[in-house]
């Protein structure tokens, strides 16, 4: 038979809390089909070691440098806790809160941030926009124009490239048609008033 026996080497150093028993459950143990079975771990979440900060920092503070070190970390403001907890938990920053505050300030922090990304993918599309305006005013097209022409004539420009999504690109590009069409035809009736 295959059985494993442990003995308990008793030592002369007081310090070390040892008991056979304690050995007996940290190592793994044999069945009689020779199958090992891996001690049952606990779910509980082990305490990390608390920094020296936490103590002497008001919680403000170390609420900023935790989102300092979100924000530095690439922290997207679309995923989850556990998702993104493998870039921040070797930070030290991580430790200057507790756990329940941690996950109070990567809340806040995640909401903050769609908020700000969509504050700020409206102002480059904006801004894109009147950069594909302009490029439409200075490229002389008239209201007869088509949007497949004025494409295959400037659509390697770089302001032609920054709104991104074809849809935006005629809709912009019709948005401006159709002004060109309503001044040409207001020209065309003041025209008829003067005569």
């Amino acid at each position: 038979m295959n059985e494993c026996i442990l003995f308990a080497i008793p030592t002369a150093d007081k310090s070390s809390n040892y008991h056979t028993e304690d050995i007996n459950e940290e190592h793994t143990t044999k069945t009689k089909r020779n199958k090992t079975e891996e001690p049952v771990e606990d779910t509980e979440e082990k305490p990390f070691k608390v920094s020296p900060h936490r103590t002497i920092l008001p919680l403000e503070v170390r609420t900023g440098h935790f989102r300092d070190m979100l924000l530095e970390r690439g922290v997207s403001a679309f995923s989850t806790w556990e998702k993104e907890l493998h870039k921040i938990v070797f930070d030290p920053r991580y430790l200057l809160l507790n756990s329940e505050e941690r996950k109070q300030v990567f809340e806040q922090f995640v909401k903050a941030r769609i908020k700000e990304e969509y504050k700020e993918k409206k102002r480059e599309l904006q801004q894109a926009k009147e950069e594909f305006r302009t490029l439409l005013e200075e490229s002389k097209i008239t209201s007869r124009s088509t949007f497949k022409e004025f494409a295959e004539k400037y659509g390697r420009d770089q302001r032609f490239k920054k709104v991104q999504k074809k849809k935006d690109q005629e809709r912009f590009f019709n948005q401006f048609i159709n002004s060109l069409k309503k001044r040409d035809k207001e020209n065309r009736l003041r025209l008829r008033k003067m005569r």
